[in-house]
């Protein structure tokens, strides 16, 4: 019975803090990278990668919420395409990502800056997701932006998704 009273205040607790007031958003800055996020998202991971570059995750906060944003760099100067297709590979080897499907690689932007990029979709818990994968390369570093969010979910990720594109810039 005990057991059963750990799991019930356990749950409790985590839909008590989900609810209510959510975060305040903020302000990202490293290296020359900036970019504004709204108010319900935060930062949930950040990891420099032994000297070899840095790792952000970016998501929306709440149980039932599914936008997710990551930036990656390396520093040097990699083939964009080449690095595209590692980012498909270590996509591809996730346990939890089925029916992953890639469109073809396109020249696109990222706020004006010049990429490639790659629309996915992959089915993970019983959902449908869709994402998209930047590449570009600025200065000496090689920089990945990945998007991905539950399909039923992009009217309300699009506001969020929206002003972190907008105020993203590298010097």
């Amino acid at each position: 019975m005990k057991f059963w009273k750990s799991i019930i205040i356990v749950f409790l607790i985590v839909v008590a803090s989900s609810c209510g007031n959510q975060e305040p958003g903020g302000n990202f800055l490293r290296n020359g990278v900036s970019f504004t996020y709204p108010s319900g998202w935060s930062i949930t991971e950040q990891e420099d990668l032994d000297g070899v570059g840095y790792y952000l995750s970016v998501e929306k906060a709440g149980v039932d919420e599914s936008g997710l944003l990551t930036l990656t760099w390396i520093n040097g100067v990699l083939d964009s395409r080449e690095y595209l297709e590692m980012i498909q590979e270590e996509y591809e080897n996730q346990k939890l990502v089925k029916k992953l499907e890639f469109q073809s690689a396109r020249d696109n932007s990222f706020n004006g800056i010049q990429s490639i990029s790659c629309d996915f979709k992959f089915n993970t818990l019983g959902m449908r997701h869709s994402g998209v994968i930047y590449v570009f390369v600025r200065g000496e570093n090689t920089y990945s932006i990945l998007k991905q969010e539950a399909i039923e979910d992009i009217p309300k990720n699009k506001k969020g998704f929206d002003l972190i594109e907008d105020t993203f810039k590298v010097k």
